[in-house]
């Protein structure tokens, strides 16, 4: 089976396995909240109500993002991904705060648990399904280097966090009652912290930002190289660059004598390509031949040596 092909399996089988999984956690949740009030337990299940929702999201990105590109998105459906990763990030902003909101509370009037041995039973099962599906996307993950199968997958790491830590306050809250809301907060604010750097770069990808200087320094870096190769290789100017996902587009004009045959010029240019992408794997690069004499004044000239 092609490794693209492969890798198109491991990711739809992550996205699958996230949902049901996350069905099955929901169920054990509710019964634990509706048998012990427990605050704790509530806002782990709204937690994991946003899991389902996002797991939803996933699958359909997934499947669109998959798919090649055809005659209306000539460029690719990559940019689902990015929409589901900004979706996702509002997701864990508003389940972050619901839970400090629920924590706040537990702390103001100090909520007592019933039955709580009956809530541990349902986060120990919730708390094991978590962490085998934590581990197969860690799997997935290794083998795709997938950037919507690594949110989903610090999506359900948090939420095992956020398992462990209700877990720890029914042990505890019979004593130290304090515990439960004040760990549930510290884990939220970690979560909201994660969520706003997702936020970020999605919203990044899909304003089109250019890479990093240091991303557009290791294409000049290729292209001085390749100018010190080849003298008809006079400068390049118009660099653009953009991601959609893990996708990167790099496109511009490279200055080359004007008397050149063309065959050679698009010789020269498909080994910059070659070249261009052992750096930026699968890229996406349109280069543009200018002649150097007819070169006027224009915007965006880089300098390469």
């Amino acid at each position: 089976m092609p490794e693209n092909s492969s890798n198109s399996v491991l990711i739809k089988s992550a996205s699958y396995s996230a949902l049901i999984t996350t069905a099955i956690v929901l169920c054990f949740k509710a019964y634990g909240w509706l048998v012990t009030d427990s605050q704790s337990i509530l806002s782990s299940l709204v937690d994991s109500m946003l899991d389902i929702s996002s797991s939803f999201i996933n699958l359909i990105a997934v499947y669109v993002a998959l798919q090649p590109p055809d005659y209306n998105h000539r460029f690719g459906h990559e940019k689902f991904q990015d929409l589901a990763i900004f979706s996702q990030s509002i997701f864990f902003i508003a389940s972050s705060l619901f839970i400090i909101t629920s924590a706040s509370r537990v702390i103001f009037y100090g909520v007592g648990l019933s039955n709580p041995e009956l809530g541990l039973q349902a986060m120990y099962v919730s708390a094991i399904i978590t962490f085998v599906l934590v581990c197969y996307q860690s799997y997935v993950l290794k083998k795709t280097a997938s950037q919507i199968i690594a949110v989903d997958r610090l999506h359900y790491v948090s939420d095992f966090l956020t398992n462990i830590t209700v877990i720890v306050s029914i042990h505890l809250s019979s004593k130290y009652w304090l515990i439960d809301p004040l760990a549930g907060i510290g884990i939220s604010l970690y979560v909201i912290y994660a969520a706003w750097k997702l936020f970020r770069k999605a919203i990044r990808n899909l304003a089109d930002e250019e890479f990093s200087d240091t991303d557009r320094q290791k294409i000049l870096t290729v292209l001085s190289n390749y100018k010190q190769k080849y003298v008809q290789i006079k400068g390049v100017h118009e660099l653009k660059t953009r991601r959609a996902a893990n996708k990167a587009f790099i496109q511009f004009h490279l200055e080359m004598e004007g008397g050149m045959l063309l065959y050679d010029a698009h010789a020269i240019s498909d080994e910059i390509m070659e070249a261009l992408k052992l750096v930026f794997p699968g890229a996406e690069i349109i280069i543009h031949e200018d002649p150097a004499h007819q070169m006027g004044e224009f915007r965006y000239r880089e300098h390469i040596h």
